[in-house]
């Protein structure tokens, strides 16, 4: 069986410019390429290009990635947590939990086996295990009085 190993591409990084070069800059220091863009006719190059394997954003404009391409959009304000400060009225400011951050990054770009077409055919064939009806048919088939198994 053959398999062949996915190369990750590049992290698109959609965000205004200072932070997008932030993130691009965290994302270089680990050893990840990255494209920084900060306006839409970008991400459509950039999407369209066929270069970027993920994308880092913020909530409102995944919905807008994901329709030029699907790929895996990782959302940036997941890893800002709440955290109150000082003694006195209760002000909380946010603080950014990197390493999260860059654990799932780590997931995403870790590379994939892809099995060849025919690997597949010939795992299937060695019969690895039977495919069984789901629990609704079943139930059905008991409530109209029908047998369960099937008869070869």
């Amino acid at each position: 069986m053959s398999i062949e190993a996915i190369r990750p591409k590049k992290i698109l990084v959609f965000l205004p410019k200072a932070a997008a070069n932030t993130i691009a800059t965290k994302l270089a220091e680990r050893g990840h390429e990255s494209i920084a863009v900060s306006s839409v006719p970008e991400v459509f190059d950039a999407l369209r290009s066929d270069n970027c394997s993920l994308a880092v954003t913020t909530r409102p404009v995944i919905d807008l990635l994901r329709r030029i391409r699907p790929i895996p959009v990782v959302n940036l304000e997941i890893f800002f947590h709440a955290e109150p400060s000082g003694d006195g009225p209760l002000i909380t400011s946010k603080r950014f939990d990197g390493s999260a951050f860059m654990k799932r990054i780590e997931f995403l770009v870790q590379p994939t086996a892809r099995a060849e077409p025919a690997d597949v055919e010939q795992a299937k064939s060695e019969g690895t295990r039977e495919r069984r009806a789901p629990l609704w048919w079943i139930a059905a088939k008991v409530m109209l009085g029908l047998p369960r198994q099937r008869e070869d």
